[in-house]
């Protein structure tokens, strides 16, 4: 079982339900539609690097809609908009937890970032070269990690989003 497998099972499986659930809690209707996660899931599959444009993109455009609305539609804008935010969040290397954050954490050892020599001044060129050498390969190796595991994240927090939007539309 490789990493990613064993990520998706657990891990990505967890935290996609309990951001859903922090962020929803137990409310009435489901503050995106249907299509948007169909969009959300397919952007994560084909353009991994693209979700958090996509999750600004639909946030912006919430907020633009909250100036024309009235009171009672600008509560279901507000959550939509919070939606969005945690998307982005998600996707974001300085979330306290988020897919490239995790990513870091599982770094081998010597392409963390506090095993990466600082940059100082007076500093030989061997050790600049190292230096930039190691931080080219931490970022190779951290695009490598987004590229699989955003993917995979999204596909759970999709599925247990359809989920929730479903059992919104029973009640």
């Amino acid at each position: 079982m490789t990493s990613l497998d064993l990520l998706s099972d657990t891990v990505y499986r967890e935290k996609a339900i309990s951001q859903l659930d922090d962020l929803l809690g137990e409310c009435g209707k489901f503050p995106v539609q249907k299509t948007q996660l169909y969009g959300l899931r397919q952007i994560a599959r084909q353009e991994p690097r693209k979700v958090r444009k996509f999750a600004v993109h639909q946030r912006d455009r919430a907020k633009r809609k909250l100036e024309q609305v009235s009171e009672n539609r600008k509560l279901c804008l507000q959550d939509e908009i919070e939606f969005w935010t945690c998307v982005d969040r998600l996707c974001d290397l300085s979330s306290p937890w988020s897919v490239p954050a995790e990513g870091s954490k599982h770094a081998p050892a010597e392409l963390r970032e506090e095993n990466i020599p600082a940059k100082k001044k007076g500093m030989a060129p061997a050790e600049r070269t190292h230096r930039n050498k190691l931080n080219a390969q931490r970022k190779k190796w951290l695009d490598q990690w987004e590229t699989n595991h955003i993917p995979a994240f999204f596909e759970r927090f999709c599925t247990h989003a359809l989920y929730r939007l479903e059992k919104s539309k029973a009640k």
